[in-house]
């Protein structure tokens, strides 16, 4: 039988940037100023402060990072916490099928390629590889349709990305690398549906918690621990603790041929994957009509999506992310209220009268689609086809049909369109001077910098 966990750990032990080719290193950097720009716009969100405010009561000491945004040093462990906490709470970052690597894979790489003063070059190997070994695992275990509408948790798997970004920059090879897949995966946490279910805004804060309990695993590991090895195979039972099935080929198949990394889709808006569409459909047709928001009777999206259509509760939104998983709620936020940006969702809209008013005239209709059975069209490359009716109260009717949103791999940002959506995550809160600054580093000298310490002057307001 077939070895997964070494296959897996042997592939990124050996990874080397000069095996990655050009246009994989290019989406990396996008990906790294994407999801920088996604941790920067909520520096100043209440939750952004909270965890800000955490991390550096948990303290320096030792190997230190700096947390995105904010610039304080702490140790290396709590700037992840931070960082990659602030990458996912306005559900702005990138995401792959089966959640998002990305809060815990960039800020993890950040921080420890500048604890431990590796290279430009180490950081981008380690990103694209850590993205392979994620990804895999994740798909591998995907659950069951039923298991999925029974309750099941994103977060499960997320550990993997930022264990294995930062074993690969610590160094960690061969049977190690082997055991820091065990850790990572005894590290996961239990899936219950609660945190889902209630729409809980602890949510984001599992990104930040996982990425520091990976950064720790990868250090204990490199110290030295015994036994631990084989976490992905069928009689040591990974899969099981979080899924009910496995797909064994994902491990391995064209593995150092198809990079996970260029699978991701670089979200366009600072909303849930599946309202990406919605949010495209509506700003086209705003765009391209002269429409007085005002007059607008009804807005009617297709296919309806079970807890992402339902009516706007007349009394307003419990979380934000109960806000920010709902169709209703984004199209009145884009149609009533500010930019979009850092101020966007704002937790003072969520029982705003006006926002509610406009988002009651949202209706999901047509063609039920349930999140669990859209994995397999993920899986193949594709993505469920969406449908927009606006009627005007003179009964004028704009129609717009899309399949990829802007930012899925069929539809990809170019490089241009990712800066232009970093600077729209950060305006009001970067010059434009920094900005472009960081773009810079980012996009063009990132793979000449010896020594990531240099990252920490871009990344501080």
């Amino acid at each position: 039988m077939k070895q997964y966990t070494k296959i897996i750990a042997d592939y990124l032990s050996n990874l080397k940037y000069e095996d990655i080719p050009a246009e994989v290193i290019e989406r990396a950097k996008l990906v790294t100023l994407h999801t920088v720009g996604a941790a920067i716009s909520a520096v100043k969100t209440e939750a952004g402060k909270n965890i800000i405010d955490v991390a550096k009561t948990l303290g320096e000491g030792g190997k230190e990072a700096t947390i995105i945004g904010d610039g304080s040093k702490v140790s290396v462990g709590n700037a992840v916490l931070a960082s990659g906490t602030l990458a996912d709470l306005l559900d702005w970052e990138d995401c792959s099928w089966t959640g998002h690597p990305s809060a815990g894979a960039v800020p993890t790489g950040l921080a420890v390629a500048e604890a431990y003063h590796k290279s430009g070059k180490d950081y981008l190997t380690a990103l694209v590889g850590g993205y392979d070994v994620y990804q895999r695992i994740a798909m591998a275990v995907q659950p069951s349709p039923q298991r999925f509408e029974e309750g099941w948790g994103l977060h499960c798997w997320q550990i993997f990305a930022p264990a294995s970004v930062t074993g690969k920059l610590l160094g960690i090879k061969g049977d190690k690398m082997n055991q820091l897949l065990g850790a990572a995966g005894h590290m996961t946490p239990v899936a219950i549906n609660l945190i889902h279910s209630s729409f809980s805004d602890f949510y984001h804060y599992t990104h930040g918690l996982t990425a520091q309990s990976a950064v720790e695993c990868a250090m204990i590991t490199e110290k030295g621990i015994s036994t631990l090895m084989g976490v992905l195979e069928e009689d040591t039972g990974y899969y099981f603790g979080v899924s009910d099935q496995c797909d064994w080929d994902w491990y391995d198949k064209d593995l150092g041929k198809r990079y996970m990394i260029m699978e991701l889709m670089l979200k366009n808006w600072p909303v849930n994957m599946w309202i990406q569409t919605p949010m495209d459909m509506i700003h086209s047709i705003m765009t391209k009509n002269n429409i007085d928001v005002d007059k607008i009777q009804l807005i009617e999206v297709s296919p309806y999506i079970p807890e992402r259509s339902e009516d706007s509760p007349a009394d307003g939104y419990d979380s934000l992310v109960a806000a920010q998983f709902s169709i209703p709620f984004c199209m009145a936020m884009y149609l009533k209220g500010p930019e979009v940006g850092t101020e966007w969702l704002d937790e003072k809209y969520l029982r705003d009268p006006e926002i509610l008013k406009m988002a009651a005239k949202v209706k999901g209709v047509g063609e039920t689609s349930l999140i669990s059975h859209n994995f397999d069209i993920f899986q193949q490359g594709s993505y469920p086809s969406y449908t927009m009716k606006v009627t005007m109260e003179d009964g004028t009717v704009y129609d717009e049909a899309v399949q990829f949103p802007k930012g899925h791999p069929q539809n990809p940002y170019t490089r241009e369109e990712c800066i232009d959506c970093f600077k729209l995550a950060t305006k009001g809160l970067m010059s434009e001077e920094k900005q472009d600054a960081l773009c810079d580093f980012i996009l063009n000298k990132l793979e000449d910098v010896k020594d990531m310490t240099e990252i920490s002057k871009y990344i501080t307001l």
